[in-house]
């Protein structure tokens, strides 16, 4: 994980040099299909950031999205996702998280040839405990320890053009997730508490016309 981490940091650091232009209004209009990988941590409350004392350990977190340009400053973004965290001395235990969200981004400036932009949103979050591929169980009701609980996003996005109808982003973002049941300290016999965690995905984008399909603009190109 660790080689993955600094992986990820390279990414971040070349960004700077493949930038080609920032995103003006030359997509406005226009919808994207895209795909975006990283990492995630759980940080609250007791029932996620650790385990026996040993704190969450980060893990991969994959998203498919869309997205769709109102103008120049404004986006609509739908993403559905999976991640997870593991935990030291739990015997292959990990806390996963299915988001299914909807948000608006705001851009906010240029950076790094990179168009910045205000992110955020909410949905509907699956999360639970799992071993070997299947979710635990209360041992006193043999209920499944998921939950499908509420929550809302706030981050932000760094988007950038690799080609004419090619983008890549750079997400940092936020989750808050709402306790629907349970108590605050009931881990691991059954998940309450609100509950946070937080992701960094780097993403790419391919950008079409609604009216025209996917294959759009070869004249000009």
């Amino acid at each position: 994980m660790m080689r993955g981490l600094c992986l990820l940091g390279v990414m971040l650091l070349l960004i700077p040099a493949v930038c080609q232009a920032g995103i003006g209004s030359e997509l406005n209009g226009l919808a994207s299909f895209g795909a975006s990988g990283g990492f995630m941590r759980w940080f609250a409350d007791s029932d996620a950031r650790s385990y026996n004392g040993h704190a969450a350990q980060v893990r991969l977190m994959g998203k498919a999205v869309f997205r769709y340009r109102f103008s120049t400053d404004w986006l609509g973004a739908i993403e559905a996702g999976y991640g997870w965290n593991g935990y030291q001395d739990s015997g292959d235990m990990t806390l996963v998280v299915i988001p299914l969200t909807a948000g608006v981004e705001r851009r906010v400036g240029e950076v790094w040839h990179l168009t910045a932009s205000a992110a955020a949103g909410g949905g509907i979050y699956i999360w639970g405990l799992r071993r070997d591929g299947q979710f635990l169980r209360d041992p006193e009701t043999s209920e499944r320890l998921q939950a499908t609980s509420p929550g809302v996003y706030l981050g932000g996005t760094g988007e950038f053009h690799v080609s004419t109808h090619v983008t890549s982003t750079v997400q940092v973002v936020a989750h808050y997730m709402l306790a629907t049941g349970g108590q605050k300290d009931d881990f691991p016999t059954a998940l309450g508490g609100d509950d946070v965690f937080t992701e960094v995905r780097i993403g790419l984008n391919y950008y079409f016309s609604p009216y025209e399909g996917l294959i759009w603009g070869t004249d000009e190109d």
